[in-house]
């Protein structure tokens, strides 16, 4: 007589999928790491293209449980069209979809990355939008508690709903197994010299033309500074004239996208990361730097402004002026030591070991998990 072998039993995790947008996984390591611990509680991240969003809200709006939608960055939806009059038929079509969807049970997880896109062209119609997603989420989920505040002039939101998942470092994600000597070498760099970096996309909000406002007298006064610059550059006005201004003598500049495994040359060869931001709320290029171990000066602006007491930081004003001078200039006074070129790397690592990835992602699933209960199963509103 066969025997039967029996399978170890296992608690069975319910499969689901959350449908988001927009998906820029392929670019953007935040969004990939926040996803990463969904699959393992049963749920499918589900990328949707703009342009197949009304037919899922449609589909979705008619299933007896319409699921979690996860509104991330907003710009796709409102900031793409090709003039104002588009802009408010975009606007009122996603609102009227996305009603229907809440309406007939669904849940909605907005994402606040920003106050508003960097560069918005639509501004009512996309405060308008955000007015919205506050009134009707779900869950807020913020990066930062200075969010809230931050926000509150154009759309408020309501503390009951707001979660707050803060941003992580990017520990044991990139490559970084570059030397300093090694990093140095391959940008054409000195042992000696005093290299400041600052790594990203260059667009107008970065403040790039104030870092060099400050960088090219400070050059001549000090002959061992150097500056590197890496990121893709964005079609702005002004653009050419910020190429121009790089190519500097005592400035390494690789204006376009930089892969993944030659992060670690452009932070690893430097002694400071210079955040010179005009604007900003969140910032996964403070991040970057800590991971890799180098000491950072950035805004003091949105969530940055709570790392003012983190000895490897120096915060500035960008309203007054001089004050990203000082900072840098405190910043490579008291935390460049030449004879200890990497002194603070272990200790700025550990801080960044400590504010990993799996926190933030363990946080995020456990969110989508408690919207995806059907609503007549979900708990009460938790305050945060």
């Amino acid at each position: 007589m066969a025997q039967t072998t029996k399978t170890p039993w296992r608690r069975r995790v319910p499969e689901t999928t959350m449908p988001f947008i927009p998906d820029y996984r392929s670019t953007n390591a935040y969004q990939t790491l926040l996803f990463s611990r969904l699959e393992s509680a049963g749920i499918t991240p589900e990328p949707v293209a703009v342009g197949d969003l009304p037919a899922l809200l449609r589909e979705r709006a008619a299933l007896p449980d319409p699921g979690v939608l996860n509104v991330q960055w907003t710009t796709p939806l409102v900031q793409r069209a090709k003039d104002p009059a588009d802009a408010v038929r975009r606007r009122k079509k996603f609102i009227g979809l996305l009603d229907d969807f809440l309406t007939a049970g669904g849940r909605l997880i907005w994402t606040i990355h920003n106050v508003l896109p960097h560069e918005v062209e639509y501004r009512e119609d996309e405060i308008l939008l955000c007015r919205f997603l506050a009134d009707r989420a779900t869950y807020v989920h913020v990066l930062s508690a200075e969010t809230v505040d931050a926000v509150a002039d154009l759309y408020p939101l309501d503390p009951d709903r707001v979660r707050i998942i803060p941003i992580a470092s990017y520990a044991g994600w990139y490559p970084d197994t570059v030397t300093r000597d090694d990093a140095r070498a391959r940008l054409g760099l000195g042992p000696d010299d005093l290299v400041l970096t600052t790594v990203g996309g260059i667009r107008p909000y970065k403040g790039h033309s104030s870092l060099l406002d400050w960088f090219e007298p400070a050059a001549q006064e000090d002959p061992s500074l150097r500056l590197l610059v890496a990121g893709r550059l964005s079609q702005h006005e002004g653009a050419e004239e910020l190429l121009r201004r790089l190519d500097h003598p005592a400035v390494v500049a690789r204006p376009d996208f930089v892969p993944d495994e030659d992060l670690q040359v452009w932070y690893r060869a430097a002694d400071v990361a210079v955040l010179p931001y005009a604007a900003i709320l969140n910032s996964s290029a403070f991040w970057l730097a800590v991971t890799f171990g180098v000491p950072v000066v950035a805004p003091r602006l949105g969530g940055l402004a709570a790392f003012e007491d983190l000895p490897f930081v120096r915060l500035f004003d960008p309203e007054v002026e001089g004050e990203l001078g000082r900072a840098i200039a405190s910043a490579c006074e008291d935390l460049v030591d030449p004879a200890r070129p990497e002194q603070w790397r272990e200790r700025i690592q550990q801080h960044a070991a400590e504010h990993g990835p799996v926190q933030m992602a363990q946080a995020f699933s456990d969110l989508v998990a408690e919207a995806a209960r059907p609503p007549r199963r979900r708990r009460g509103r938790r305050r945060t």
